[in-house]
């Protein structure tokens, strides 16, 4: 049987399960996208700080803007205006770090209850089936519910896992990315 086949067993139940994998899936590239483009050279503060040892703080400010990375953004805001708004701006940017990780954590949660509710359904297919038949019943008659409870089973579990799998590796690299905000801000600001 092909792995497409092993789905349909899984009935209807596998759309909703089917639909959290893709909106993850979407979620889990696109954030990683964006927080690969968070990280700054290493020589990103060196350069800045010797712009400002020149007196140079549209240099540095310039330097700044050539990054699309939140730490750079800050770190300009910091330059540009005082240490309030660089705060605001932290946290505008951290907010934008966070974004769709509430749906993420919800799929982590949901695919499994999916694959549970499926598994449930499966049962009562079954269970029905047999009533029907009045007890006269073999392997055969339980097997097109217990595929769907298997299935759905797997399915939903699978999902939550590779989900909070990527869960976990966003939100480390998110708070990551927030400790070295603050870390950089405070810097600026004993510059200033």
């Amino acid at each position: 049987m092909t792995f497409m086949g092993i789905l349909v067993k899984g009935g209807w139940m596998m759309i909703p399960i089917l639909i959290c994998s893709i909106v993850a899936i979407i979620i889990v590239i696109e954030r990683i996208l964006v927080l690969s483009r968070a990280n700054l050279p290493s020589d990103f503060m060196g350069k800045c700080k010797s712009y400002l040892e020149k007196e140079d703080r549209q240099g540095a400010i310039e330097m700044c803007g050539l990054y699309d990375s939140p730490i750079a953004r800050v770190i300009k805001e910091g330059l540009t205006g005082d240490e309030e708004t660089m705060n605001i701006k932290a946290n505008l940017e951290v907010a934008e770090l966070e974004r769709r990780i509430t749906a993420l954590a919800t799929i982590v949660g949901i695919a499994p209850l999916l694959g549970f509710l499926g598994t449930v359904t499966g049962m009562i297919r079954a269970f029905m089936r047999v009533e029907q038949l009045g007890g006269n019943v073999n392997a055969s008659v339980l097997a097109g519910g217990i595929w769907e409870a298997l299935v759905t089973t797997g399915a939903g579990l699978a999902v939550g896992i590779i989900a909070y799998i990527f869960y976990n590796y966003i939100v480390g690299r998110i708070k990551g990315i927030v400790q070295t905000i603050q870390n950089k801000s405070l810097e600026v600001l004993k510059w200033k």
